[in-house]
């Protein structure tokens, strides 16, 4: 197993939206869920989908071992908040992964975008604290995965809006008509119909990241 995962989507409660055809206006309309709530028979019947901001956390392989107590650190005090994370089972394995995965040590799942500068700030504060070098700005323009996210302030963290659990597609949250989107990598986040809704959630963060 490549990732230790702390919680399950399952046992916490994410947005779950679902896109369905009103059969009175023939047009397309969503219905919204959590992702708690959601049974595997509803989940065989309809196609869920739970995305959001997610935060990849970089580390130099050989900041491995002092950055598990550093997650620990961080569970201690975001157990509360039912964040779904995972992080890279072993050094060796975080060593092995390649292509868009590799250099990714840790994902935190946010629930909200209000989450990043919480997270952020925790994490950067722990990193320091244990003694977690930055990995270097040349190092991540050559990852395949972490070039393509907004870099965030302290050097470990990368944001980027992507589909978390169940697709891996996106939904357009601004336009139901919309056909489900491929969940693009290699753009920090999708072109909403309206754009407005996705400018409105970077402004909640837009100070922490670097230019």
């Amino acid at each position: 197993m490549a990732w230790h995962t702390i919680r399950s989507f399952g046992a916490t409660d994410y947005q779950a939206v679902m896109r369905y055809r009103d059969p009175g206006t023939q047009s397309f309309r969503f219905r919204t869920s959590t992702s708690r709530a959601l049974t595997r028979e509803m989940r065989k019947k309809d196609k869920w989908y739970v995305g959001g901001w997610k935060i990849h956390l970089s580390i130099y392989p050989a900041d491995y071992a002092k950055a598990l107590p550093a997650i620990r650190l961080f569970e201690d005090r975001m157990a509360p908040t039912g964040l779904v994370y995972k992080y890279a089972a072993s050094r060796r394995l975080y060593e092995s992964f390649a292509g868009e995965v590799k250099g990714k040590f840790a994902t935190i799942y946010c629930k909200a975008p209000t989450d990043i500068p919480t997270v952020i700030h925790l994490l950067n504060q722990i990193f320091t604290q244990e003694g977690i070098t930055p990995v270097g700005r040349n190092q991540i323009n050559g990852l395949d995965g972490l070039k393509h996210e907004l870099p965030l302030t302290g050097g470990y963290g990368f944001v980027r809006y992507g589909a978390f659990c169940y697709t891996n597609g996106i939904l357009d949250l601004t336009d139901a008509n919309r056909e489900p989107m491929p969940d693009n990598r290699h753009r920090p986040f999708p072109l909403f119909t309206d754009p407005a809704r996705l400018d409105g959630e970077m402004a909640l963060f837009s100070d922490l990241v670097e230019r």
